[in-house]
């Protein structure tokens, strides 16, 4: 997008203004000093950024590295980034000035000028980008209610695999998507590469009221991600619309299904809108399935229908003992498939059934497949998920796992002048 688009808008808030062009050049420089201050391929890096422009300025750069982006949302409290450090094992944090403080890591302030006054004069490294298809690109946290955390281990070709399926079923929203104010979470990562995949903008960020998001989705046509039971609290306080609307955009829900009258009351108050839902349970990025309920294709089926299976993702219905079961049958909810996280680091997790080693993944969910093709979620399992597909060994940091890196390199501290 860079190379066919170089001045088009990536990043536009009221902070700042960022190029395709711009990110680019910015992701150029940061790669090629973390390389050379000690970063090899595999290695975790923590990215902890207050804002959109920062968080992806660090992400495209470590991508190029060939290193393991681990997004830290912004509002994490001190024992979540206790646990995510731990299950990671990452050494090193790109993080913003804001949240600096949380950390007593080896540190790169990304909105501190002496950290561009050392890496700007840099030059690029030709071995850049050093990732391949089946690297890992991200290791995604998942919170459980427990206080547990799980990491899922997604590599590039998934990652685009499931970016490019999405762009097919969303459109590429021509006038932006808007993102929202936690930075780091599974939803603004879904916005910000539906964005850049579709070469439009990132607009941040997304009001928080239903007034107010009502009227920039009618007055602008801006696109916008959101998990099931924000988005049904937000549409609690829209207005109905009036007059004819001509700037049609498209609302994607992540997460789990939607709830009870979430689709009706979208027809209702936001006809020209189209409303995309994608069951993704675990990771909250990687969807398991699709259903078109906007406004030209909604009718009224049961809120629990979460629609076919995406490209590359095969779902099954399974019994507790590991066994398909046939359409009609309710069972416990798994997938597999190339579009999904390969691998999970799990703190605590069960047991999983012999039959599911290798490639299974546990929704969390009953449910089963309806006569018309579609998936049904029906309830929640009782049981904590089987996550962790190796059960031959306890858990181990993750730059164990991916990476041959005995020793970080001391130097990295040099990136920004912070020391231990």
């Amino acid at each position: 997008m860079a190379t066919k688009h170089p001045h088009n808008t990536i990043i536009n808030s009221a902070q700042r203004t960022l190029t395709y062009q711009s990110v680019e050049n910015s992701s150029n420089h940061l790669a090629s000093a973390l390389l050379r201050h000690g970063v090899q391929l595999g290695d975790p890096v923590l990215i902890h950024c207050s804002d959109h422009a920062q968080a992806l300025v660090a992400q495209v750069a470590v991508l190029k590295l060939g290193g393991v982006c681990v997004p830290v949302p912004h509002h994490a409290d001190t024992a979540l980034l206790g646990q995510i450090t731990e299950l990671s094992g990452a050494m090193l944090v790109l993080c913003s000035n804001a949240t600096r403080e949380h950390w007593s890591l080896p540190a790169a302030v990304l909105d501190d000028e002496r950290t561009w006054a050392k890496i700007t004069p840099l030059r690029t490294d030709g071995s850049l980008p050093r990732s391949g298809a089946a690297d890992v690109a991200y290791l995604l946290p998942e919170f459980s209610p427990d206080g547990s955390v799980t990491g899922h281990l997604i590599d590039h070709r998934a990652w685009l695999l499931a970016t490019g399926a999405r762009l097919r079923r969303a459109g590429r929203a021509r006038h932006g998507i808007s993102a929202g104010t936690q930075v780091g979470s599974a939803r603004d990562l879904v916005a910000a590469w539906w964005a850049i995949a579709a070469g439009t903008s990132l607009q941040e960020p997304r009001p928080t009221g239903g007034t107010e998001f009502a009227k920039q989705l009618r007055s602008s046509g801006i696109s916008s991600v959101h998990g099931p039971d924000e988005y049904a609290a937000l549409l609690t306080d829209v207005p109905p619309a009036s007059g004819t609307e001509d700037r049609p955009a498209t609302v994607l829900i992540t997460g789990g299904p939607l709830p009870a009258g979430t689709a009706e009351r979208h027809a209702e108050l936001l006809p020209y809108a189209r409303l995309l839902a994608e069951f993704s349970p675990r990771d909250g990025a990687m969807p398991w399935t699709a259903r078109d309920c906007g406004a030209d294709s909604w009718n009224p089926e049961p809120p629990s229908l979460v629609g076919t299976s995406v490209p590359r993702v095969r779902v099954t219905i399974r019994n507790p003992d590991g066994e398909e079961l046939p359409a009609g049958a309710t069972g416990q909810i798994w997938a597999a498939g190339t579009a999904l996280p390969f691998d999970r680091l799990c703190d605590g997790c069960h047991d999983t059934p012999v039959s599911h080693r290798g490639s299974f993944t546990h929704s969390g969910y009953l449910g089963r497949w309806t006569d018309n093709g579609s998936l049904q979620v029906l309830d929640r399992t009782h049981r904590k998920p089987a996550d962790r597909l190796d059960t031959t060994t306890p858990p181990r940091p993750m730059q164990h796992i991916l990476s041959c890196t005995s020793t970080p390199n001391p130097e990295t501290t040099q990136i920004c002048g912070v020391g231990r």
